[in-house]
């Protein structure tokens, strides 16, 4: 449909038997081992399609134009494996890793890459030789293949650093992925899912992002220069000061202008204390949602359940303030001033919270909620808490899954039934005795 060539049809691809493929793979182990007699599997332009390769160590595999199509390769090593021009087209790659892998070229349409890690992989647009009658290369001509990454699920996938110039990425789902300092230059990635993912440093020059997601998504120190935002979502993206009016986000949408709201919002936030000391019967919910309150200053501050998704609330002080059951995801909290604050069983999905200061503050949960009584645990799933102080801070039964919590400090914090699966500890300061109270990846 897009006119790429098929490898399976341009070259014989070579089909190999159960045991051939067993003893090429046992071959390879012992030479990923630099073990004698290891050799390094030479798979190019091979038939791989509808095989289970899952948890095999290809690293360094010349896999050059095979066809690996609806193959499962989940917790597959393939580290600088050459994957040139290869079809891996509806392939599950579930917790593979591709770091610095060759994937030039390559269509990866409709893969599925969840927790894949392509770190510093080389996804640009391959370069083809035309090759004469006699098979001399006719170097005056090339035809250009641009890697295919449509339709692709590549949720919580880190593909920091890769390189994706000219690459078509369309209707692609990145959702929480981690694609700082990536390459995507000239790509096309319309109708894309971006809702949280960290793309700090990213080059987007001139990429095609009409129609995406972007929720979340932080793009600070990102390249945006002749990108095109048309009908993106950007609310609650994080973006550089004043980088919202850049003329490359006209076409986006974004959230409506909250200068009437700032110039109301000490009679909200009365109306709101009326409305939680009174149960509801008078007074009304305060619905902050998109407001832009940097630098906002309410030390003890009661905002207990109110509505406060996507607001930026960058550097404001609220030490000590009343948030329980809060609806704060997406919201903007970089640098926020949170000692002591009453967060228990407040929302706080995808919160960017970088270098917040969060000592002492009560993550906990709130217990007997509504007529079931059940009990609702803050919620801090795939939150951005890198560089946050949370010394002593209350974190018992919080879901933390997915959460960034690299080069926190979480002395003396409480984790008692804490949900830290797949979360970043990356040089975080933890209690060890803590930690062995949460649930965590084995």
């Amino acid at each position: 449909m897009n006119g790429r060539p098929d490898p399976s049809h341009q070259v014989g691809c070579t089909e190999l038997n159960a045991a051939e493929l067993k003893r090429i793979l046992r071959s390879h182990q012992a030479f990923v081992n630099r073990k004698p007699g290891g050799q390094r599997a030479m798979l190019q332009f091979h038939d791989l399609s509808n095989l289970d390769l899952s948890g095999y160590d290809l690293s360094e595999a010349d896999l050059t134009g095979a066809v690996l199509r609806r193959s499962r390769l989940d917790d597959v090593q393939l580290r600088g494996a050459n994957l040139f021009g290869a079809d891996l087209r509806m392939t599950r790659l579930h917790r593979a890793n591709l770091t610095r892998a060759d994937l030039r070229g390559a269509s990866l349409r409709g893969a599925d890459m969840t927790d894949a890690v392509v770190y510093d992989a080389d996804i640009r647009e391959a370069q083809l030789a035309h090759y004469d009658e006699a098979g001399n290369p006719q170097t005056t001509e090339f035809e250009a293949l641009p890697a295919e990454l449509s339709s692709i699920t590549a949720r919580g996938a880190d593909f920091s650093r890769a390189q994706m110039g000219q690459a078509m990425a369309l209707k692609t789902d990145f959702s929480d992925a981690r694609l700082c300092n990536a390459n995507f230059r000239n790509a096309d990635l319309r109708r894309s899912i971006l809702v949280g993912a960290a793309m700090e440093g990213a080059d987007l020059s001139s990429a095609n992002l009409g129609e995406c997601k972007l929720t979340g998504a932080v793009l600070t120190d990102a390249d945006i220069r002749g990108a095109k935002f048309q009908n993106a979502d950007i609310r609650g993206a994080i973006l550089d000061d004043d980088a919202g009016d850049a003329p490359e986000f006209f076409d986006a949408v974004k959230p409506a202008t909250s200068a009437e709201l700032v110039q109301r919002i000490d009679r909200m936030l009365n109306d709101h204390a009326a409305w939680v000391s009174t149960s509801s019967r008078e007074g009304e919910r305060a619905d902050l949602s998109d407001a832009d309150l940097r630098g906002f200053r309410k030390p003890g501050v009661n905002l207990a359940a109110a509505v406060m998704e996507r607001i930026v609330l960058k550097n404001a002080v609220l030490i000590a303030a009343e948030l329980p059951m809060a609806q704060l995801a997406f919201a903007d909290l970089r640098g926020a001033h949170l000692a002591q604050a009453n967060l228990r069983g407040a929302d706080l999905q995808r919160a960017v919270l970088r270098g917040a200061d969060l000592r002492e503050a009560r993550l906990g949960p709130v217990r007997n909620v509504g007529r079931d009584q059940h009990t609702c645990p803050a919620n801090l799933a795939h939150a951005k808490l890198a560089e946050c102080t949370l010394a002593g801070a209350d974190l018992n039964e919080a879901c933390l899954f997915g959460a960034d919590l690299s080069d926190s400090d979480l002395t003396g914090a409480q984790l008692t039934r804490a949900d830290l699966r797949q979360a970043n500890l990356t040089r975080a300061q933890v209690d060890k005795g803590s930690l062995r109270k949460a649930y965590r990846d084995r």
